[in-house]
């Protein structure tokens, strides 16, 4: 590696760890945001970044250092965000003066219905048999989907406020589904998501509760197996000869080839940077509305309906065009592995799109402090719905995944507006320290 790119490659690394060692410090910190960020580099960015650091050809100075500055304002700016400033009440230990606890029973109720939905949404999908293009009535089915593990999330939510066997059972029998998406089609990001949303309750009611830190060292080399070697065994996964599969294509092999640049395989970080040095090359930025727009248009307008010819009458621009992306270094990308949240904020504001991770580590240092200290249903609900987000910046498009989320907010806003209701402090506790008196049982937060 050239020297000016092994600076960059370290200090990305030096960064990976202070969120990975800050983590495993205290095992309750595997919920919080820059201990899943820093995963999300690790597991992404870092082994992708090495490749692309070895690779002068594969990716040009000028793309190099752009996207990897933007890494590195991004994730400084994500941990001021989170540590800079906790919580008044946390800091004092006093509870704020509004409480908003869940009403379980209807949170329950309201999960169930929401995965009956996406279930039947899993059955239409499954009797269209296979799919070769995602347009129309595939498409509508698989919104409805979505609904499924949002609604096994309030459902597990509502459990661990009151276990009982009755509500355990549907919740295991409905997870079957999403589990499959692993065991039969190798999903990664099923892989990588479920874990936190089934773990995730029990952390922020629990605070006892601790994961060991073997278990996170071996959870995280399974995630890495999950990462890079299930899209090359996903196709036998689909006929279930997992041995025959494993057979084929050796783990040693997948790994040693993780590391090694060859031009025939799609590289997400690599197409990233060449992406991001042509929006600094020609200037050609979309200020956080075209992107987000067109992706309502793509994902929301019925073309089936309204026809297609209407459908892309309405899109803005051009977009990530192959174009103007191969005139800036004579490179071509591969369409669908262009766009990480660094190259999607950088195409948005420039070297300004890191402001936003800044705002992202301090709202989840805000729903954190809610949940864990004050047991808010408000942020217990958001961060049962969106814990992976921090996570998922290192390989997705963060305005894709903020459109492709709205019915998990409409979920999410009706279950403010249903299940939880705004309450004056307890017994008159008011500002009183935490420590000072007895603990609220847990019974009380479906009161």
């Amino acid at each position: 590696m050239l020297a000016e790119r092994t600076i960059y490659f370290f200090v990305i690394v030096i960064l990976t760890l202070i969120g990975l060692v800050w983590g495993l410090m205290d095992s309750r910190r595997v919920i919080e945001a820059p201990f899943l960020y820093a995963t999300g580099m690790a597991l992404i960015l870092c082994p992708q970044l090495y490749v692309a650091a070895s690779d002068s050809a594969r990716v040009p100075d000028q793309a190099f250092w752009v996207f990897n500055a933007m890494v590195i304002l991004c994730t400084i700016a994500l941990y001021w965000g989170y540590f800079s400033k906790p919580e008044r009440q946390a800091r004092k230990g006093r509870r704020p003066a509004v409480s908003w606890p869940i009403n379980q029973e209807r949170l329950y109720r309201f999960g169930l219905g929401c995965a009956l939905l996406g279930l039947m949404g899993a059955y239409q999908l499954n009797a269209m048999g296979t799919i070769t293009e995602w347009r129309g009535w595939a498409v509508y089915w698989l919104n409805i989907l979505a609904f499924l593990v949002p609604g096994i999330t309030l459902m597990l939510i509502a459990y661990v406020l009151s276990p009982s066997t009755l509500r355990l059972v549907p919740i295991v029998l409905l997870s079957l589904i999403p589990i499959s998406w692993i065991t039969d089609s190798g999903r990664r990001s099923a892989t990588l998501t479920l874990p936190l949303v089934y773990i995730l309750p029990f952390m922020l009611y629990k605070k006892h509760l601790r994961v060991p830190r073997w278990g996170i060292i071996a959870g995280f080399l399974l995630a890495f197996i999950v990462v890079y070697a299930f899209p090359v065994w996903r196709g036998q996964f689909k006929e279930h000869d997992y041995s025959q599969s494993l057979q084929d294509n050796a783990l040693s092999d997948i790994v040693k080839g993780t590391f090694i640049s060859d031009s025939s395989k799609p590289l997400e970080i690599a197409d990233g940077m060449i992406v991001t040095g042509a929006r600094y090359q020609f200037g050609r930025y979309e200020f956080g509305v075209l992107d987000i727009y067109n992706q309502l248009v793509q994902n929301y307008v019925p073309g089936s309906l309204l026809g297609y010819d209407f459908k892309d009458s309405l899109r803005v621009g051009q977009g990530v065009n192959q174009d103007w992306v191969t005139e800036a270094y004579g490179i071509p990308v591969h369409f669908y592995t262009a766009k990480s949240g660094y190259a999607d904020l950088f195409s948005q504001f420039s070297f300004f799109g890191c402001i936003v991770l800044y705002w992202v580590g301090k709202g989840f240092r805000k729903a954190h402090d809610a949940a864990v200290f004050f047991q808010d249903g408000r942020a217990v609900i958001f961060l049962c719905f969106f814990i992976s987000f921090p996570a998922s910046i290192a390989y997705g498009s963060i305005t894709q995944s903020l459109t492709l989320a709205i019915p998990q907010l409409l979920i999410m806003l009706l279950a403010f507006r249903l299940c939880i209701a705004k309450s004056k402090s307890h017994n008159g506790y008011r500002g009183v320290p935490l420590i000072s008196r007895p603990m609220i049982p847990n019974s009380t937060q479906g009161v």
